[in-house]
């Protein structure tokens, strides 16, 4: 079978929930989205199909030069099992507290947390990082760095030299392969933590929400720096213009809720979804509307606290 060359890091079949009511049953469903870089103008209708794509995203080349399509095979299958119950979870009424359907989507939720393709970026931004405290360290006669061990989140690790200069000299295709190795050994680990967390659902009457291209959106309101095992950690999730996945640390109160979308409307949520995405919105309802909510909100909000 042909390997996909365009490959999504926003899934297709999740991107058509989003779009346009008289185009979601068709060959070519669009979308509306609206770009953060003033550059690139007013709001589109856009085929799913041309966004949150990328060339050979999770095929990076091997050693040989040979294309790796392991990941790019592991998500698909995942990404079909997801398709499958998304009807439900856009549409109806899932129930949060199944533990196998918890399971799926912790993992479809992390693995679409680490599989954007800012993660490449973050590699390389790693690396030159440990590049320029290397020449700010002692080295061993064989010009590794003299360092026994290093502080990785608070924690002392054996630091171990023995591939330094490889990963020295390390270029994009190895950085695009650690990029793909990542989301593989992570996405477990975040899943793991998602379950822990208290799930419900924000339950609209008509279409409300926006999405993104990185449509996991990951807050605290107290901490700046934080994780996904972060006490008060909450994590929010468009499922569908009409429903959205809260995962919070609130045990205090029951799980697996539907909760009817408060009077104040969609504007704080999509206010959210919109500051977390990379590069744009994407809605089923027009921008402008959208727009419009987030800013009526975000005003009224400002006259209480002004008051």
């Amino acid at each position: 079978m042909s390997q996909p060359v365009n490959q999504h890091w926003v899934p297709q079949f999740y991107l058509k929930y989003f779009a346009t009511p008289e185009t979601q049953r068709t060959k070519n469903p669009k979308t509306w989205i609206f770009s953060k870089d003033d550059e690139n103008g007013d709001p589109k209708l856009t085929n799913i199909r041309n966004i949150c794509a990328k060339r050979f995203l999770y095929s990076p080349p091997n050693k040989e030069g040979q294309r790796e399509w392991g990941l790019e095979t592991r998500l698909s299958d995942i990404e079909q099992l997801l398709s499958v119950i998304w009807p439900t979870l856009a549409a109806g009424y899932a129930d949060l507290l199944w533990e196998p359907l918890r399971k799926a989507i912790s993992l479809f939720v992390s693995i679409l947390y680490l599989r954007h393709p800012n993660g490449i970026k973050q590699c390389v931004e790693a690396h030159q990082h440990l590049m320029e405290l290397y020449n700010h360290v002692q080295k061993k006669p064989d010009g590794t760095p003299d360092i026994a061990f290093a502080e990785v989140n608070g924690k002392a690790r054996k630091f171990d030299s023995s591939d330094w200069h490889e990963y020295k000299n390390w270029k994009a295709d190895d950085h695009h392969r650690f990029f793909c190795d990542s989301v593989q050994a992570h996405a477990g680990q975040i899943a793991k933590l998602l379950l822990r967390k208290r799930w419900s659902i924000i339950l609209a009457g008509a279409p409300a929400f926006i999405t993104s291209d990185n449509p996991v959106c990951k807050n605290h309101l107290e901490k700046e720096k934080f994780g996904f095992g972060t006490e008060g950690t909450i994590v929010t999730f468009p499922l569908s213009p009409t429903r959205l996945l809260i995962m919070d640390d609130n045990h205090k109160e029951p799980a697996g809720q539907y909760y009817p979308l408060h009077a104040d409307g969609p504007g704080p949520f999509n206010l959210g979804i919109w500051r977390n995405g990379s590069r744009f919105m994407i809605s089923q309802r027009d921008i402008d509307e959208v727009l419009a909510e987030i800013l009526e909100w975000a005003d009224h909000r400002t006259c209480q606290e002004d008051a």
